[in-house]
């Protein structure tokens, strides 16, 4: 291990190494408290000094927990945040693309404005814009099912699902939220020859 390596990427095993020294320092003052009967109640620094190490270990515990919670909180809200913005694309888009843009109601109704959509063949964007707190997508297939692209469900927002070197023909364009393309979330796209 390098020594640039961050303690909270250690922190980990940190709890098994607290729980292992709680344990030990339970185990011995458990020891010496009944094999010291007539000794106990140890002097007032002792008594001290055991509960400032129980004290200390509890705290480090603590707050490396707090560390490590942050540390993954950071790191879903990260991964979801990048989930989310994710755009599926078609490979590498070359020259530039039609842009077009398609939303949905604001009160989450199950619809695309406009449903009709038209392209050149080549290079394809399509902006959605969901203002709702209903969530939705947009996906693009050719009319055999296949896929090209599509952007994960999302709320109150915008995403941009990008395609590649389309060809003539009819797309189809739809929300991938189980339920929402059979109540007729979906529209046709048609790239001209």
């Amino acid at each position: 291990m390098s020594g640039n390596v961050p303690l909270v990427a250690a922190s980990g095993n940190f709890f098994f190494v607290a729980g292992i020294v709680l344990v030990l320092a339970a185990v011995t003052l458990a020891f010496f408290g009944i094999r010291g009967a007539d000794r106990w109640p140890p002097g007032r620094g002792a008594l001290v000094g055991i509960t400032a190490l129980f004290a200390a270990i509890v705290a480090t515990t603590m707050a490396f927990a707090i560390v490590k919670a942050n540390d993954e909180q950071k790191s879903r809200n990260e991964k979801l945040a990048k989930e989310e913005g994710e755009t599926t694309t078609s490979p590498a888009a070359a020259g530039p693309a039609t842009a077009l843009s398609v939303s949905s109601p604001a009160d989450g109704g199950l619809s695309f404005a406009p449903n009709g959509l038209t392209a050149k063949p080549g290079n394809v964007s399509i902006t959605y814009t969901n203002p709702s707190p209903v969530p939705h997508s947009i996906a693009v297939a050719t009319a055999n099912g296949n896929v090209v692209g599509q952007v994960q469900p999302f709320t109150n927002g915008k995403r941009t699902v990008t395609l590649s070197d389309l060809k003539p023909g009819k797309y189809e364009f739809y929300c991938t939220v189980p339920g929402h393309r059979q109540a007729g979330m979906q529209g046709n796209l048609t790239v001209g020859g």
